[in-house]
């Protein structure tokens, strides 16, 4: 048998192929962010007179319609930290502080209703999905925080994978900001230092150890994944065995 044969014939390709819509969901909302945001950037320089007046109420306004522009995947969460750091200063870091967790919450709920359309009906019936889920979601804080500390990974479209999971709230927004945290700060300070923004945000080129920065974010968060996913397998292995030693 061909190696393409046995990987249709096996039991993951097909469940692959039953979810297809929700795999094609999530590349969509990786991929909306970078298209949506050119349009959000022509937008915003257009009336860049707005933002320049930085009064409060036009910080609470922007970072208000932030919401669900990260949330619905309009505009990656690096511009929206760096547009705050440049004509906010320190006063749109509160906003990001506030506007962050309602948009990964609001996300999650959108990710919820979403996933129920596309899904197949026996996703969660599947015996060895349902394992899986219930064993990663004992390392789900610590997920979260490696998810969101990655400047690769999509806020909105983690926020469509995380939604399959049972997760409970309070965790969920606190491990979003625990992770977001560092890679919102210096995206923030990036901006908030940018001799002129429109420049840097089509551009984002960054000085010699600013670029490490990003790099090793990736690294941890990628290091993070793949050692709870090593766990949740371990723990898998090991019900396994006490059921088959138990029969």
């Amino acid at each position: 048998m061909s190696f393409f044969a046995r990987l249709t014939a096996h039991p993951a390709f097909s469940h692959l192929q039953e979810n297809r819509n929700f795999l094609l969901m999530l590349l969509f909302f990786a991929l909306l962010p970078l298209v949506a945001s050119s349009l959000f950037i022509y937008a915003a320089q257009a009336n860049q007179h707005l933002l320049a007046e930085r009064t409060i109420s036009m910080l609470v306004l922007f970072h208000l319609a932030a919401i669900p522009a990260m949330a619905l995947a309009l505009t990656p969460t690096t511009f929206i930290a760096v547009i705050s750091g440049y004509f906010f200063a320190w006063y749109g870091l509160a906003g990001l502080l506030l506007s962050y967790p309602l948009a990964a919450l609001l996300g999650l709920k959108f990710g919820r209703t979403a996933q129920k359309l596309v899904l197949s009906k026996n996703f969660y019936h599947n015996p060895k999905i349902r394992r899986f889920l219930e064993q990663i979601g004992q390392d789900e804080f610590t997920m979260i925080v490696f998810a969101r500390l990655s400047p690769v990974l999509p806020f909105a479209m983690t926020n469509m994978a995380l939604s399959v999971l049972k997760l409970g709230l309070i965790s969920f927004m606190l491990a979003t900001m625990i992770g977001m945290l560092p890679r919102t700060f210096i995206f923030f300070l990036l901006g908030r230092d940018a001799p002129e923004i429109w420049a840097f945000v089509r551009d984002p080129t960054l000085e010699d150890f600013q670029q490490l920065i990003p790099l090793l974010l990736a690294i941890i968060s990628a290091t993070g994944l793949l050692w709870v996913a090593k766990r949740t397998v371990a723990r898998m292995n090991e019900q396994t065995q006490e059921t088959t030693e138990s029969g």
